[in-house]
């Protein structure tokens, strides 16, 4: 018999014990991000829990809820997001299929929509996703791998050349950043975002958090570029057990210092401290839509990574508003 549970708490070593054996495994899913968001001022974390009769724990996911009140109504625009996906047994259809009527009993009503961003495939348990209410949605992604290659033979001549020069006209690469250095990291994606990306970003306090959790605990790390003392671009980086370095958000002032490349050379410093460090693989979580053009991808792609198409999982819980913050959005973008 199987019990299904929604829990507002750290279950801390049993939880960890059973992520780091499972093939899946991601630091997304780790008690230390449930930590990591529950600091932060924007979301709150949950887990969805699967237990056999004994209590041990055979299935589950760990989710959050983002409100956003800077721009938005604090109490209208919240979502759920689940990075990685449920982690199940293998063949373990009918346990997913719990975790996920649980998880849309206790989600309908607290989040306008949620969202499954996939670290791999799905494909073999799809229907159990959208017999749930879930749509599936084609997202690519690139992943580069690292073991025993010279990954910098992959890249495009321009990136090599790029990345030369940069260090060339001295541009450096810091491992070890103050806070207030990372700070500037914030104020240059937080511009980024707000000017040409026109999507939300997270506060600071987000990013101050995976500094003092996250990087503090070895689970990931803030790689900066700097040049006469002006930190001008950089990378934030999570780590999961020696497998897998995650770009989540980078930026660079590119337009401002045309001749040092700062994005070129931020996401080098990423794939570089991969392979300083002996993980297996270098993940770029995300690439777009293939139907749509994407100057993001097309970057990507020059560092010679494979093209995935892992996609994701999005479920809409109350349409009316869900629409209504589309609208916003492209207003919010527009302004």
């Amino acid at each position: 018999m199987i019990k299904y549970n929604i829990e507002k708490r750290n279950t801390g070593k049993p939880w960890d014990d059973f992520v780091k054996t499972h093939s899946r495994a991601n630091s997304f899913q780790s008690s230390l991000f449930y930590d990591f968001y529950e600091k932060t001022n924007e979301f709150q974390a949950y887990y969805c829990i699967a237990r056999d009769k004994n209590t041990k724990i055979v299935g589950g996911f760990l989710f959050v809820i983002q409100k956003k009140g800077k721009y938005f109504p604090e109490n209208l625009f919240k979502r759920s997001l689940i990075i990685g996906g449920p982690l199940i047994p293998a063949k373990g259809e009918k346990i997913l299929d719990g975790l996920l009527k649980t998880y849309q009993d206790f989600i309908k009503h607290k989040a306008i929509y949620s969202e499954i961003r996939n670290l791999h495939s799905w494909s073999h348990q799809i229907d159990v996703f959208l017999k749930n209410g879930f749509k599936y949605e084609a997202h690519l992604n690139y992943h580069i791998p690292i073991a025993n290659r010279d990954v910098m033979d992959a890249f495009s001549e321009s990136k090599k050349r790029q990345i030369r020069k940069s260090l060339k006209n001295g541009a450096r690469i810091i491992e070890h950043p103050k806070m207030s250095q990372i700070r500037e990291f914030y104020d240059i994606l937080n511009h980024l975002y707000r000017v040409r990306i026109n999507k939300p970003l997270p506060d600071w306090s987000f990013f101050e958090q995976f500094q003092e959790i996250i990087v503090t605990e070895n689970a990931g790390r803030y790689l900066l570029i700097q040049y006469q003392e002006k930190i001008i671009g950089g990378i934030m980086l999570p780590f999961s057990q020696q497998k897998m370095v995650y770009e989540w958000y980078v930026a660079g002032l590119d337009k401002e210092y045309k001749q040092l490349y700062p994005s070129v050379l931020a996401t080098w410093a990423g794939i570089k401290y991969a392979m300083d460090h002996h993980y297996t693989t270098f993940d770029f979580m995300g690439a777009g839509v293939p139907s749509q053009s994407y100057g993001v991808r097309e970057f990507k792609s020059k560092f010679g990574g494979r093209l995935l198409n892992y996609g994701r999982f999005t479920n809409t819980h109350s349409l009316i508003l869900h629409y209504a913050i589309k609208i916003f959005l492209k207003l919010f973008a527009k302004k």
